[in-house]
């Protein structure tokens, strides 16, 4: 008995410490994705409109999730980033190709093929990438950020050469570019 007790203390523990470490990577997110888009030395070409789209792309019942990344985003920024307005919104993945002048993606954990498909149109449109899911760089997300010992920005190499999306050099610096 006293051997259960132990291992149960122990599990609750190791669930409380991987939603806290979801959520300070969240939070990050929150707070650095506008900063990587306003470095799109181009993002104001991206856009007819006064405001620049920050798309938070979910997939099924992550509506709400989604919905709140997405007015964390404003409420934080209050709708600006260095001399670029913008406005999150929360997108399903089934209305996201409907949608325009987006100027980058936040995308939240969804089907692998789902992201494939909204990878592939960000890169064809030089919209900028970005996904809470290291993984995703494979499935051609242009980059997603990492805590570990410390917080890392990762680049795919390989989709920023197909999407032709220029950044400022202060990306390159501070950014690990991966194959």
């Amino acid at each position: 008995m006293e051997v259960l007790i132990r291992l149960f203390i122990i599990l609750v523990f190791q669930f409380l410490a991987i939603h806290a470490e979801d959520s300070v990577l969240l939070n990050t997110n929150i707070r650095m994705i506008p900063k990587l888009m306003a470095l799109d030395t181009q993002i104001l070409s991206k856009t007819k409109s006064d405001k620049v789209i920050l798309a938070v792309v979910y997939e099924g019942k992550r509506n709400r999730e989604a919905k709140e990344i997405a007015e964390q985003m404003n409420k934080y920024y209050n709708g600006k980033v260095a001399n670029i307005a913008f406005n999150a919104v929360a997108v399903s993945a089934d209305d996201f190709f409907s949608l325009r002048n987006i100027g980058c993606i936040f995308v939240t954990p969804m089907n692998f093929q789902i992201t494939s498909k909204i990878a592939a149109w960000a890169s064809s449109n030089s919209i900028a990438s970005f996904s809470y899911n290291v993984s995703d760089l494979d499935e051609g997300i242009l980059g997603s950020i990492s805590i570990e010992r410390q917080t890392f920005i990762y680049i795919s190499k390989k989709t920023l050469k197909q999407s032709n999306i220029r950044f400022n050099d202060i990306l390159f610096q501070v950014a690990r570019l991966v194959e």
